[in-house]
């Protein structure tokens, strides 16, 4: 859970930083760009949590 919080906040991070450089402010983009937050985030904790736990 650790590990999902902190990559989660960091990619949003990521997120938020690039939409204040672009300038990409609307629902679409917002909605979408959470849904690879979101994925990006569980994807990352379950490679990084193999790697804790030794699977690979």
């Amino acid at each position: 859970v650790l590990i999902w919080g902190y990559l989660h906040h960091f990619i949003a991070g990521v997120r938020h930083l690039y939409m204040d450089m672009t300038h990409s402010v609307s629902k679409e983009f917002g909605k979408s760009s959470a849904s690879v937050t979101l994925v990006l985030s569980l994807g990352l904790t379950v490679v990084l949590g193999a790697k804790l736990f030794g699977l690979y």
